[in-house]
């Protein structure tokens, strides 16, 4: 585990040629990726960040943007609407951006779903939980990877299940889940944090994108007020959510400080590869034991993990069949 105390010590090392200047947020209206921006802003340098949300959450958010102009007025903060459950929304978000910037130097990314809600399907045929928690990541990757190859330092973040890969109960023949039945909510977080690790590590092998840093990251459990979303007023869950599991979390999850801590650690810190602190005697490793040119897998205590032997297998049985299907479903909306 890397220790907060080691974490604080990277942070506060941060200067302005390793800190982002362009950043894209995708999820960044609320919990983690909100708390990450803060922290980001609150180093005082100047930097863009382009927040990608829905209308609903405009309003809030942009009192939330007025706090940190107020506190850094080096920082422009831009609302970008998009309803990023819609690979074709997200492309045009994508081309949107474009046309401002010619480099970007992080992309931070964590949307999800909470599959005990339910099974939806976007217009687009797509499962929400699978859009949000996979497809629209790596739609957002591809159409921005011309941007990110630009920078020369970018990073691009993706906040789920990194390290949690296993290849038991993973269908390479049912990759949508369509023939899970009850077992959906026990199996899509791990099934798509899987496909995730598997696309995102070719993505990072690829020659032209070796001045990247890919992560796949696990998060633990923070107390970000998801679990009190899309439940209707009165309803069970919600009853449930308020009595019996939040005070559970309020035991184990990490602080919002904390959390926040750790997550800047992730954006900024050159154990990752590319530019940042270097703290002495900790250095982080790909998936293939490298110290770059490949993805980290960084768990919840900010350790880079291999999970080799998993990945051996899922590498063998589905890597290709899930890069093929995935690029089905995308390729239409990458510019």
């Amino acid at each position: 585990m890397v220790h907060i105390s080691l974490i604080q010590q990277s942070n506060a090392q941060v200067d302005e040629f390793s800190a982002p200047r362009v950043a894209v947020f995708v999820g960044g209206t609320s919990g983690i990726g909100k708390i990450t921006l803060a922290e980001i802003s609150g180093f005082g340098f100047g930097f863009t960040a382009y927040v990608v949300g829905r209308k609903v959450s405009e309003e809030s958010f942009n009192n939330f943007a007025e706090e940190l102009r107020h506190d850094n007025a080096k920082a422009n903060i831009v609302w970008v609407e998009g309803e990023v459950s819609l690979l074709s929304e997200v492309k045009r978000v994508c081309d949107h951006i474009k046309t401002l910037e010619s480099t970007i130097d992080l992309l931070f990314m964590t949307t999800g779903y909470a599959p005990f809600m339910g099974r939806a399907a976007t217009s687009e045929g797509v499962d929400i939980s699978h859009a949000l928690e996979y497809y629209s990541r790596i739609c957002f990757v591809e159409n921005l990877l011309p941007q990110l190859r630009a920078s020369g330092s970018a990073r691009v973040i993706s906040v789920n299940s990194g390290g949690m890969e296993t290849h038991h109960g993973f269908n390479v023949d049912d990759l949508q889940l369509k023939n899970a039945g009850l077992l959906w909510v026990a199996y899509t977080k791990i099934h798509n944090g899987v496909m995730c690790t598997l696309t995102l590590e070719r993505l990072a092998e690829k020659n032209e994108n070796h001045d990247i840093v890919f992560i796949h990251s696990h998060p633990h459990i923070v107390r970000t007020g998801n679990l009190y979303r899309s439940w209707n007023p009165g309803s069970w869950g919600l009853w449930f959510a308020t009595w019996f599991i939040d005070p559970l979390l309020m035991l184990i999850a990490y602080t919002f400080k904390e959390s926040a801590e750790r997550h800047l650690y992730l954006v900024t810190s050159g154990r990752f590869g590319g530019n940042g602190p270097k703290i002495p005697d900790i250095a982080g490793t790909t998936t293939r034991g490298q110290l770059k040119g490949g993805l980290f897998l960084a768990n919840h205590k900010c350790d880079t993990v291999k999970n080799e032997k998993e990945l051996v297998k899922l590498r063998s049985m589905a890597q290709n069949k899930v890069w093929d299907t995935t690029y089905d479903i995308i390729g239409p909306y990458i510019a």
